[in-house]
């Protein structure tokens, strides 16, 4: 996520990631002996699903990519989602919209996108992929609401709790995080840079990680804990207007 949001034009990042998500797939696919890759995309969607980025976004795997949603409207999806049975566990699971473009292009080039990715180091990829743990989708939902479920939330700050806003920047800009009282003014790392920056800080002291929804800070404040730093919770307030532009009632 931090080389696609630091090193690739807006107009491609979403293009950029599906590629970046297929190169992986194939490689755990080839490892385990598949033969082919299945994607929930319908066409038109949103803009890194129409007929020309698509086009490009299978072009970064060897394997036969196949869509059985393609054409069907959301409502179809939805719809079929609750005969077949899997409504419930479809809505469980988290949401990570990690990749934010405020100019995504619905009609990009083959060579924009391969000049876009070559600025990135192809290493971390790499590495990420030689250490991953492959798992069946309902043991990572276990390990995800076990991790989840272990994290502490707060709706209202102790004077000695330090706020840190996760958002990308774009949304932090748009959308500012005010704290009422004397709490200690937020502070700002993007949840991309957390792994490398929260280490620095000072360990005596207590940090809520703080996004729009929740889900982002859950899943990192988690994945903090994992990692051993037990100085980490979550910042949910219950009065959504601490976030200006939210519309009070």
């Amino acid at each position: 996520m931090q080389e696609i949001l630091t090193k690739v034009d807006p107009s491609c990042m979403g293009v950029v990631l599906k590629r970046v998500m297929l190169r992986a797939a194939s490689q755990v696919a080839e490892q385990a002996e598949l033969d082919a890759l299945v994607t929930g995309e319908a066409v038109a969607q949103v803009s890194s699903q129409t007929l020309t980025n698509l086009a490009i976004i299978d072009k970064a795997s060897s394997k036969l990519v196949l869509r059985p949603l393609a054409f069907m409207d959301k409502g179809a999806i939805i719809d079929q989602c609750r005969a077949i049975g899997a409504e419930h566990f479809s809505a469980a699971i988290p949401e990570y919209c990690g990749v934010i473009s405020v100019r995504p292009s619905a009609h990009l080039r083959q060579h924009k996108v391969e000049a876009e990715e070559a600025r990135m180091n192809a290493q971390v990829l790499a590495d990420a992929l030689a250490n991953a743990k492959v798992q069946s989708i309902d043991s990572v939902m276990k390990d995800i609401e076990r991790g989840v479920s272990q994290v502490p939330e707060v709706s209202s700050p102790a004077p000695n709790q330090v706020v840190i806003d996760i958002r990308h920047p774009n949304e932090r800009d748009l959308r500012p995080l005010r704290l009422s009282g004397a709490h200690i003014a937020p502070q700002s790392i993007p949840f991309y840079s957390l792994n490398s920056e929260f280490s620095q800080l000072d360990r005596s002291r207590q940090y809520l990680l703080y996004c729009a929804k929740g889900v982002m800070s859950q899943l990192h404040a988690a994945h903090l804990r994992d990692a051993g730093f037990d100085n980490v919770g979550v910042y949910r307030p219950r009065d959504h207007a601490v976030v200006e532009g939210d519309v009070q009632d």
